[in-house]
């Protein structure tokens, strides 16, 4: 993932038939430039991949970002539709490291390819945290493990917010494993929730900001295959499917997530509607202690899954910087039949949680039967509305995970 020659009348490897040929005095548009920027390779742009640039180690740790120093061989995005690659950045410089050469060989090395282990295998150790408090029967969203890198990382480079150098900053697997112990052994999730957004629907809930530190909140999701690219150089074609929308909103002011700029790509990062990624952060530097703010996603167009058919999108939630609160009752807080047919329930639900609606035919006995499929809290009130069958029917609420 090295940045290319300035000069393109050297010698370049072309493959034919799987074997490598030296071609010299070959050109090649600049792609890049001596800037260094649009240089990542094209398995470096997949957009639901953690892509992963090299910064060398700091000496006494993370100390602002402007103590997180670039390496002189890691590439920078942007991807030609604009998006924010890479990802984010680990140590990568003079790594001490197992070899291959022998079952004892170390050996020191630098580049993405000694970052991208060190941040795969820092990261697995979240997924076996995840399974000690959740167990293996229910797994993290990709987008979970991704957006918990993005979340959490240390900013990085000479602004504030995301640039296409650092991506969203220095990875820091422990604030990213405090985050997820303190959302389990909270009881209510307050800090990393998974959502299924229906397509037309909305997700809607409040948090409750600490004011003495920043109020952040990450959206991540797997979003569908893109078109292919046209074969041209830098071509500007977006590829992002599901254009989904992050707001966090106080008293009537709407607070945007940080976007780029393509066309200048070494300017500061700016807010608005960013249309081009599948992670958007919301970051707020003086919130209001005990301000209550409300997160806000809805959609553009229509959601599809892979096969271009309408589908809902499950989406990964992140908070840092807000107060916890404690979990609504488990119960149903009311019943009415709403037509001849049917009778509506209504309860009090914390987004992120997932639900189902069971019933049985006597009050004291009898096995109890799914009277819905698992549902996925999108508001902090959720209603369905059920068959009438029989005389008598009896419900309870059950949470799911």
């Amino acid at each position: 993932m090295g940045k290319p020659a300035i000069s393109q009348a050297n010698g370049h490897i072309g493959f034919a038939n799987d074997s490598a040929y030296l071609f010299t005095g070959i050109t090649r548009p600049d792609d890049g430039g001596a800037t260094g920027y649009d240089t990542l390779p094209p398995h470096g742009l997949a957009k639901n991949a953690l892509t992963v640039g090299a910064v060398s180690s700091i000496v006494g740790g993370y100390a602002g970002s402007n103590s997180v120093a670039m390496s002189t061989f890691s590439s920078f995005g942007p991807t030609d539709d604009g998006r924010i690659k890479p990802d984010v950045v680990g140590a990568g410089v003079n790594i001490y490291s197992t070899g291959s050469l022998f079952d004892s060989n170390y050996y020191t090395e630098s580049g993405t390819s000694m970052a991208s282990p060190n941040v795969c295998g820092s990261l697995n150790l979240l997924v076996q945290l995840h399974n000690r408090y959740a167990g293996t029967n229910q797994p993290m969203l990709s987008s979970t493990i991704r957006g918990l890198a993005i979340h959490t990382a240390d900013d990085a480079g000479t602004t504030a917010g995301p640039d296409y150098r650092f991506g969203w900053g220095l990875v820091n697997v422990l604030k990213a494993a405090r985050l997820m112990t303190n959302n389990f052994e909270s009881g209510s999730i307050p800090f990393l929730k998974e959502v299924r957004l229906l397509n037309g629907g909305f997700i809607e809930f409040p948090v409750v900001a600490k004011g003495d530190e920043p109020l952040k909140i990450t959206l991540c999701w797997t979003d569908p295959a893109g078109n292919p690219q046209p074969i041209t150089l830098d071509p500007t074609n977006r590829v992002l499917i599901n254009d989904v929308d992050l707001r966090v909103i106080r008293n009537g002011v709407t607070n945007f997530p940080w976007v780029l700029n393509p066309a200048s790509p070494a300017s500061a990062a700016t807010t608005g509607d960013n249309n081009t990624d599948n992670a958007e952060q919301v970051a707020i530097s003086n919130p209001v202690a005990n301000g209550v703010y409300t997160v806000r996603v809805t959609h553009k167009g229509t959601l599809k899954d892979d096969t271009s058919a309408t589908a809902d999108q499950w989406m990964s939630v992140f908070g840092s910087g807000i107060v916890p609160q404690a979990e609504p009752p488990l119960a149903i807080e009311e019943i009415a039949q709403a037509s001849t047919n049917t009778v509506a329930l209504l309860w009090a639900a914390n987004v992120g949680r997932t639900y189902q609606v069971q019933h049985r035919d006597l009050v004291d006995s009898g096995t109890w039967s799914p009277a819905t499929g698992e549902i996925s809290a999108t508001k902090t009130n959720v209603a369905v509305e059920l068959p009438l069958s029989g005389s008598s029917r009896f419900y309870r609420l059950v949470r799911v995970r």
